[in-house]
């Protein structure tokens, strides 16, 4: 799960409600890896591009997000 909000463990609380609610509806997750993103002074440039660090971190994450529906795909189709 990816999330974002502008207090420190906002979207933490809100992605572990919503991860139990698709557990009981037996909906497939990605169990890792988690992103909180602590929306935050610094985050963004004055153009609206994110840190070098936190790009690299999203980039990584949904390349393993991919991945994961990649595999989906490929057991549904089996």
């Amino acid at each position: 799960m990816l999330g974002a909000s502008i207090g420190a463990v906002g979207t933490a609380v809100a992605q572990q409600h919503l991860r139990n609610v698709l557990a009981y509806l037996d909906v497939p997750t990605l169990c890792g890896p988690e992103a909180f993103i602590h929306v935050k002074e610094g985050l963004f440039d004055k153009d609206g591009n994110i840190g070098a660090g936190s790009k690299k971190f999203l980039q990584d994450w949904m390349d393993k997000y991919v991945a994961w529906i990649k595999n989906i795909i490929a057991k549904v189709n089996i």
